[in-house]
């Protein structure tokens, strides 16, 4: 059974003082759709992933305080895993999840830090929001796959941008990042 592209969405103002990312696990137009507030519900939540599952990343900017934003460019992008125990015991073995939720097309598991090519980021929408000032969406054109695996994993997600605004004003560079916690199957070893 073919399942749907998802899209792992970042979403942060540039004009905010934390580092904070809101994140959602969702089709694309659901992510970045301003008029959908049902959808408000489902942001910042752990991510339940499912074998197999392919998904890309966008990565949506704002400007709310209307700061003369223009333009966003990814410096650098990264995910890191983080395995968790999946069971231990007396006279058991400890069993970890893989390093990475993440496999290849051979459903070979990936390292626990997979690093993105910034270039690979286009422009995928732009726009004015009466509350949110102008919005900057930009999607990454690879993907990647949810190896066939049961198990629990942090998850984290860091950015660099530089964000350009208009009148002249310095580019600033920022980081920002997002740690939610990510399942396959009942993160448990066996499977139970």
């Amino acid at each position: 059974m073919t399942q749907a592209l998802m899209t792992l969405t970042a979403r942060f103002d540039v004009n905010q003082i934390n580092d904070g990312i809101d994140w959602l696990f969702a089709d694309l137009d659901s992510a970045i759709s301003s008029e959908n507030a049902a959808v408000e519900a489902y942001w910042n939540r752990d991510i339940e992933f499912s074998a197999g599952q392919d998904f890309r990343i966008a990565i949506t900017a704002s400007d709310k305080e209307k700061t003369g934003f223009e333009s966003l460019e990814i410096v650098d992008c990264c995910l890191i895993t983080r395995p968790q125990i999946l069971s231990c015991g007396p006279n058991e073995r400890t069993y970890y999840a893989p390093p990475s939720m993440f496999a290849t097309s051979s459903s070979q598991p990936l390292g626990a830090v997979y690093r993105i090519d910034p270039s690979s980021f286009t422009v995928h929408s732009t726009g004015i929001d009466p509350e949110k000032g102008r919005n900057v969406t930009l999607l990454w054109d690879g993907h990647l796959t949810v190896g066939p695996y049961n198990g629990v994993w942090e998850l984290s997600f860091y950015v660099t941008v530089r964000i350009k605004r208009d009148g002249g004003q310095p580019d600033q560079f920022r980081v920002f990042y997002f740690d939610p916690e990510t399942e396959i199957g009942n993160g448990t070893y066996p499977p139970r």
